[in-house]
């Protein structure tokens, strides 16, 4: 038994986990909310650019700065490709011919990608029981989405493989926060949304010439780049650099369960039988890909 099967559970990372499903989780009502009144291009450009803007002057106001090596910049330039103007770019073209729900399972194929990515880069054990987790965990996600989502495969393959381009960006920029040389988490974190908003901006802060509205729409535009992006990002690079990225791959599987957890609570939605045998099977899949087992 190695030692990191040896040591006990991290509640801090757990917990940090817990606050980015319930953030990542209500981003897709509050995305809804948004659309009412932007543009998608809009809001990528929003989101990038307030999440920047946040995490500036929290180095700021902290007094940590940005990154001063220009092997950090590197580092955090690539990783805010990898994390938020890539993925978040092919995202917004795939779904314009993929339907939500299928987009949702495609992209949350990202924890197998994280397994591949943290052997290859990180030399981390591809053990079988982590690969069986991750897949009965991925068959639970299927089940509570829907198995009908996937009538849709075949379809538009470029649109489809643009939704799997997104999982391995997401996945991929979460091994290198790990990878990346010692650099505090709110420099690193600002350095990486500011190089995703000086990509993106370009293409997108004209939309806001034509489409600018008040109300739930702003509202809704200004806490999702503030919190869900900002905030949840700097909360994501701290549990990646404590725990690492396969524990941090959880987090895919457990956002549908909060989402379902919210509809059936709050917006009177019915617990189907697809519903508890789909959160069946994601904790029972992470419960066997889990270290200290």
């Amino acid at each position: 038994m190695d030692q990191a099967e040896q040591t006990p559970p991290d509640w801090l990372a757990i917990g940090a986990v817990g606050a980015l499903v319930v953030t990542w989780g209500s981003a897709f009502a509050l995305t809804d909310v948004a659309l009412t009144g932007f543009g998608p291009l809009a809001v990528v450009s929003a989101r990038a650019g307030l999440a920047a803007f946040v995490l500036c002057l929290a180095a700021l106001l902290t007094e940590q700065g940005l990154p001063r090596t220009v092997e950090h910049w590197v580092w955090c330039g690539v990783i805010g490709i990898t994390s938020l103007a890539l993925p978040f770019t092919l995202l917004t073209w795939a779904q314009l011919t993929v339907d939500s729900t299928l987009a949702a399972i495609l992209i949350s194929g990202g924890p197998l990608f994280v397994l591949i990515f943290a052997r290859l880069i990180l030399g981390t054990p591809l053990t079988l029981r982590r690969v069986l987790g991750f897949v009965v965990g991925l068959a639970g996600l299927v089940v509570l989405i829907g198995p009908g989502a996937l009538s849709g495969l075949g379809g538009d393959v470029l649109a489809q493989l643009a939704c799997l381009g997104t999982a391995a960006c997401y996945a991929f920029s979460s091994v290198l926060v790990k990878r990346m040389p010692p650099v505090a988490p709110i420099p690193a974190t600002a350095a990486s949304q500011l190089t995703a908003a000086l990509i993106i901006l370009p293409f997108g802060g004209t939309a806001f010439a034509t489409e600018f509205a008040v109300g739930p729409a702003l509202l809704a535009l200004v806490v999702l780049g503030c919190i869900q992006t900002g905030a949840a990002q700097l909360l994501r690079f701290w549990t990646v650099r404590r725990a690492g990225p396969v524990f941090m791959a959880s987090v895919s599987y457990l956002i549908p369960v909060w989402a379902g957890f919210v509809g059936v609570a709050f917006l009177g939605e019915t617990i189907t039988p697809s519903l508890v045998i789909g959160f069946a099977l994601i904790i029972s899949g992470l419960l066997v890909a889990r270290p200290g087992r």
